[in-house]
């Protein structure tokens, strides 16, 4: 009875999928301040005061270093350019233009001793407007030569750290670019092959994983709607193979996340920054990923996926805020747990849902599927049934079929009412086999 009550949930068309945009990324800045003593040495700076003045568009970031002189802020916009400012008590200011987080996220400062002033962005373009250069045969001690070489050798390591990132950079943000106006387009096998070549270059970068799933959620559901149009069992496996696929690639980028989001605290950690008062949940958007490819999957009858669709939903339902999102997964969660062989749960969840609203539909004929799943409970099935078809609107397709499953199941218990313990009928003095 379950099987073939368990067909009416996948017997309808996929609907079909909108669009995602990618989130913008951005990424973590950090170093150390300290502060040069008399006899050379230096010391940590804590509580020195660091600005980060983003100078392609308006933009500004302020932070300060712990007891230890770190700095960090987690959040800064993976794109753009910026000048550091830092100041502290009893140091001279000083700054660091032109950098690209992206490519150098970890700077550090050394302080001269001075009167503990700031400087203004003004202040600061006022400055590299003039930049002027050391006096000609002005005379450099050997002491100043090493640190000046020193400095010279390290700039330009990370130059040509900041250019291979820089360059990286560029390539994964073109690449990104072509895969989503391939996806947009609808030439979701492009897509999918950009996607892959994002991974392939840098394999922490979870946006390709989320970008890949939905694109293979996409080709999936148009394989699958045309599949049954034409009744194309080649093109439904094609159609489930990509609802597999879309599964693992949630599951890649949701871990990419993680990965990412335990290094940023991890650093956070380290340095003695707190981060924001009210983190935004920034796994969430990979969670509703990873729980829409498990519902398709279930949709078009891939019940081994249950169980994992069961911890996918239970997560979800965790992180999510939204009201109507969370009731929506809670009915999926129900759903899961049917086709997972686990109707009591299911039946349980289902009643729970319809005692906070006796109004969703999703949860009322969810239930009926499930309660008819059981023939101790087909009469309760059927009214739950008909309470459906009285509340759907005439323009919801489950309406009819509500009907017909009740009138059905009503039949059912009709025939099983009747005897069955002879097949012969006398009529009229005369025997009569009946027809099997």
């Amino acid at each position: 009875m379950r099987t073939k009550f368990l067909s009416i949930v996948i017997a309808a068309l996929l609907t079909a999928l909108s669009a995602s945009s990618v989130s913008a990324q951005v990424v973590t800045a950090s170093g150390k301040v300290t502060l040069k003593q008399p006899d050379g040495t230096t010391v940590p700076v804590p509580n020195a005061t660091v600005i980060f003045y983003r100078t392609d568009i308006k933009g500004e970031y302020r932070t300060k270093t712990d007891k230890n002189g770190r700095y960090i802020y987690a959040g800064i916009p993976l794109t753009g350019t910026y000048i550091i400012a830092v100041s502290a008590p009893n140091a001279q200011p000083t700054f660091l233009s032109d950098v690209r987080i992206s490519q150098s996220p970890e700077n550090d400062f050394v302080l001269e001793p001075g009167d503990g002033s700031t400087l203004t962005l003004e202040q600061i373009r006022a400055l590299m407007a003039k930049a002027p250069a050391r006096a000609a045969g002005a005379p450099e001690s050997a002491e100043a030569r090493r640190a000046r070489e020193e400095m010279e050798k390290k700039r330009a390591e990370m130059e040509a750290e900041r250019k291979r990132l820089e360059e990286l950079n560029t390539k994964l943000n073109e690449i990104l670019k072509a895969g989503n106006d391939a996806f947009s387009a609808k030439r979701y096998d492009e897509a999918i092959s950009y996607y892959d070549q994002g991974i392939q270059t840098d394999p922490e970068q979870a946006v390709f994983y989320r970008n890949k799933a939905l694109a293979l959620r996409a080709r999936g559901v148009d394989r699958y709607n045309a599949a049954v149009k034409n009744k194309d069992q080649t093109g439904r496996e094609a159609a489930v193979a990509d609802f597999k696929a879309s599964i693992e690639a949630t599951e890649k980028a949701l871990e990419a996340q993680r990965a990412l989001l335990a290094k940023r605290a991890s650093a956070e950690q380290a340095s003695g920054a707190a981060g924001p008062a009210q983190p935004k949940n920034e796994e969430l958007p990979y969670l509703e990923s990873r729980a829409e490819s498990y519902r398709l999957a279930l949709q078009v009858g891939l019940s081994d996926m249950a169980e994992g669709a069961i911890k996918a939903y239970q997560e979800y339902i965790a992180a999510e805020t939204d009201p109507a999102k969370k009731a929506k997964a809670q009915v999926n969660l129900a759903d899961a747990l049917f086709q997972a062989g686990r109707v009591d749960e299911a039946i349980a969840q289902y009643r729970q849902l319809l005692q906070a609203n006796p109004n969703n539909l999703d949860a009322l004929y969810g239930l009926g599927i499930a309660l008819a799943s059981d023939p101790a409970k087909i009469n309760e099935a059927i009214e739950v049934f008909k309470q459906f078809a009285a509340k759907a609107p005439d323009t919801d397709q489950r309406k009819q079929q509500a009907l017909q499953t009740a009138q059905d199941l009503s039949e059912s218990l009709k025939q099983q009412a009747q005897p069955t313990n002879t097949n012969e009928t006398n009529t009229g003095g005369r025997t009569r086999r009946r027809r099997p």
